[in-house]
């Protein structure tokens, strides 16, 4: 059966234009000008997704959509916010009242399509399965976050079903665990004319590892935010957990799958600059939606810097104290990635790959 999408915009012709645009794709689309008419056609029946514009006369999207998620009966429906509002405090207050998504316009026909599966998909899995997301990212490049994520994700390899989802251009996560995929996100990348995803062209581009751990292995060009989303959708059907490597800094894609995180490890050393970095990062994450105690701080102490004067510096820009911290091990580190094994497998009995473990259980436990 086809989903049932309700569409509400004041543009008769933004409403041809989207609704020619989802019949082509197999949605069934249900079209309305005004807020009023949306809340009173979904009193009486029930749609899948609501597509839904902001800047409309008398009610307005963010109203509507507050309206939504206040009712019992509609509170779980995703609402796409859809505006040619691109200001972040027009993006921030969608997501304070409870959009699952938030597209500025003019957007292209399968962007579009791609933000409405993946909500649906997300939806699905949540109703579902019991598939869990920890997001790693650096506050900049050269931080760790990588090593963070590919040792969480093998120690975490003794559950069944667990995903390693490389999203940084050119990542190195399969260097580290010494692997040379043939497959990966180069497979999903998409394009305007290509198949949509789906759990078995998923499947098609893993590598598994030897530990049971399987890759989605990083492609050379950044990936399109929406069509990511949509790979971690039908991605979460095919594990219990599921460790996606974000990269570092503010990056697009950080931006749109940092919410879908139910632990975000935000990775850092304590130099003035990378915490400043590391402020602004969680900012926007938790700006865009992620609940700020989802947000994990994992101090990576590259430095040795002394852990009074350092914990004393990061409370006082990050507001907390760090969840754990990683201690300097570059010997260790080298050998490690050189060897294609790392120290969780092949060291595990040094501080740094203990610490490693202590992180991957206390991030499985939040989760």
């Amino acid at each position: 059966m086809a989903h049932k999408i309700l569409v509400v915009d004041d543009d008769p012709e933004t409403l041809i234009l989207i609704g020619v645009t989802l019949e082509r794709r197999d949605f069934e689309a249900i079209k309305v000008e005004r807020g009023a008419d949306a809340l009173k056609w979904l009193a009486e029946n029930s749609a899948d997704l609501v597509v839904l514009d902001v800047m409309m006369p008398n009610l307005d999207g963010f109203e509507v959509c507050r309206q939504l998620k206040s009712n019992p009966r509609t509170a779980e429906l995703p609402v796409i916010m859809l505006t040619a509002k691109a200001q972040t405090a027009s993006q921030i207050e969608g997501f304070r009242v409870g959009a699952a998504d938030y597209i500025t316009k003019p957007v292209h026909p399968q962007d579009l399509v791609d933000r409405i599966q993946s909500a649906l998909d997300r939806l699905q899995v949540e109703e579902q399965t019991g598939a869990r997301v920890i997001g790693v990212a650096g506050a900049r490049g050269g931080v760790g976050a990588t090593r963070v994520a590919v040792n969480v994700a093998l120690v975490l390899a003794v559950q069944p079903r667990v995903i390693l989802v490389d999203l940084e251009p050119n990542g190195t996560a399969a260097i580290h665990l010494g692997l040379s995929p043939q497959h990966g996100l180069s497979d999903l990348r998409g394009g305007e004319d290509d198949e949509p995803v789906d759990p078995a062209r998923i499947e098609a581009a893993l590598t598994s590892h030897a530990s049971g751990l399987r890759l989605l292995a990083a492609t050379e060009n950044p990936i399109e935010p929406a069509r990511a989303e949509a790979i971690l959708g039908q991605l979460l059907a095919l594990c219990d957990v599921c460790i996606i490597d974000l990269g570092s800094g503010l990056s697009p894609i950080s931006r749109a799958l940092a919410p879908r995180s139910d632990a975000f490890v935000l990775a850092f050393d304590s130099d003035r600059i990378t915490l400043t970095q590391a402020n602004r990062l969680m900012l926007t994450v938790t700006d865009a939606g992620l609940l700020p105690d989802s947000v994990k701080l994992v101090w990576i102490n590259r430095l040795g810097a002394p852990a009074d004067i350092a914990v004393t510096a990061i409370h006082a820009v990050l507001g907390r104290d760090p969840m754990l911290m990683i201690s300097p091990a570059p010997d260790a580190l080298y050998q490690a990635l050189e060897g294609g094994q790392p120290v969780v497998a092949g060291q595990p009995n040094i501080p740094i790959a203990k610490q490693m473990r202590q992180l991957a259980l206390m991030l499985y436990d939040s989760i």
